[in-house]
């Protein structure tokens, strides 16, 4: 298993494919936790139609991939409003053209959590997440 100690290949490469899609999205923050399980937040700009007093993001976990949410009214939690739901990894552009129906008042992905994999487990994740470390360290904020 490729170590997450937020300083391995694993970590590097959360990072590196969290910048590829918020830099995509020209997301204006974004945050990971690289331990076990991996978590991600990414703000969005824009605000949905149906949601207009709510901050729209996009959350991602290493069990269910990428989510559409908004923040609930108080602020202090996020409502999942459909799961992305083809892989826990998907490409970039893939990511783009979910966030991109969200917008456009669809209904994509599924409503419920696809479970792709149990977080920590030994089956090759890790060593997917290494192929986007690359050279390049990101500081966590797009």
């Amino acid at each position: 298993m490729v170590e997450r100690d937020g300083l391995g290949a694993a970590a590097r490469g959360l990072r590196q494919y969290l910048l590829a899609v918020a830099a995509e999205l020209d997301a204006p923050a974004w945050f990971c936790e690289v331990d076990v399980p991996a978590t991600a937040y990414l703000a969005l700009e824009g605000r949905l139609a149906r949601f207009p007093d709510h901050e729209t993001a996009l959350l991602w976990d290493e069990r269910d991939g990428w989510a559409a949410a908004v923040e609930s009214a108080a602020g202090d939690d996020v409502v999942v409003l459909a799961y992305l739901g083809q892989d826990v990894l998907p490409a970039p552009e893939v990511v783009v053209a979910f966030v991109g129906s969200v917008y456009a008042g669809g209904y994509p992905g599924q409503p419920e959590p696809p479970n792709f994999r149990r977080p920590g487990a030994a089956d090759g994740f890790d060593e997917r997440l290494a192929t986007y470390a690359g050279d390049a360290v990101c500081e966590g904020q797009a």
